[in-house]
């Protein structure tokens, strides 16, 4: 029997919430995105993010980076949007041109800010129990699983994947409840045998990048499998971190790639603006 498929239209409350949370703001809030033209990954972000700010009622702004821009002239950028009073939220599109540190860019952002949640201040502040903004992906990923699991007490959840903005970040908003956490175990590609970890999840998120990585054979029967990787196959086809004909076949619940945690990620930014935004008023 197949698995029942979890998708962004049953996260379709999430959206709600944040949408309901904007218009409560006392001030209208204003993106701006600090774009790379010269990106085809950019420019498909680019397009996602105007079109969720403009169905939301948001104001977005594009600042491009010129041909010839050092890291200096963006960083000196981004401080000019930090000391904009107009300016709620700034995002910066990846990848940046060669030579440029991407993480001493995006560490240049404000952290009041910072509607992707990847400050290394906000990216703490997760350590210590609920905060806003927190990384889109790995909030979208959690919020998805508990649409099935409203409640993850007693659960044994792994994560496949050590990134900060992901992994990491998912296994931090797993314990942010005292009452209700469930047992995370935060695994790798180069973790030994790593079956034997992703066989006993009930929950399982798969976040390291990797197509296909996660087989049939290493899914416990009705687990709740949420794949938050993208990965593009020679033939231009999206897919995720877990191989989705064998998965199906033994989870409870699965996340399809596309159409999972990807258009649930543009509903955790909605929400991450309103709390940018916020922070402006108070």
């Amino acid at each position: 029997m197949s698995a029942q498929l979890l998708t962004s239209k049953e996260a379709q409350p999430v959206r709600d919430a944040a949408i309901a949370e904007l218009k409560q703001l006392a001030a209208p809030p204003k993106v701006v995105a600090v774009h790379n033209p010269e990106s085809p990954a950019a420019r498909y972000y680019l397009r996602a993010q105007k079109k969720t700010c403009a169905e939301a009622g948001v104001a977005y702004e594009v600042r491009s980076i010129e041909p010839g821009w050092t890291q200096a002239k963006i960083v000196e950028l981004i401080r000019e949007l930090n000391r904009d009073p107009q300016v709620s939220g700034i995002t910066v599109h990846t990848p940046l041109p060669a030579g440029v540190d991407q993480d001493a860019v995006m560490s240049a952002i404000a952290p009041s800010k910072d509607i992707e949640g990847i400050h290394p201040e906000n990216l703490g502040r997760l350590a210590f129990g609920p905060h806003r903004p927190a990384p889109c992906a790995a909030s979208a990923a959690v919020e998805l699983a508990r649409i099935v699991r409203p409640s993850f007490k007693g659960l044994d959840a792994v994560v496949v994947g050590r990134s900060a903005l992901v992994g990491k970040a998912i296994a931090l908003l797993l314990l942010q409840s005292k009452a209700e956490a469930p047992t995370p175990t935060l695994c790798h590609t180069a973790t030994a045998d790593l079956g034997a970890h992703t066989r006993r999840a009930d929950l399982l998120f798969a976040a390291a990048g990797r197509a296909g990585l996660i087989r049939g054979d290493m899914i416990k029967k009705g687990a709740v499998v949420i794949d938050v990787g993208i990965n593009e196959t020679k033939d231009g086809k999206l897919v995720g971190d877990v191989a989705f004909d064998e998965a199906k076949e033994v989870a409870g619940v699965i996340t399809p790639v596309p159409g999972g945690v990807g258009p649930v990620c543009h509903s955790i930014l909605l929400r991450n603006i309103a709390a940018c935004a916020r922070q402006r008023t108070t």
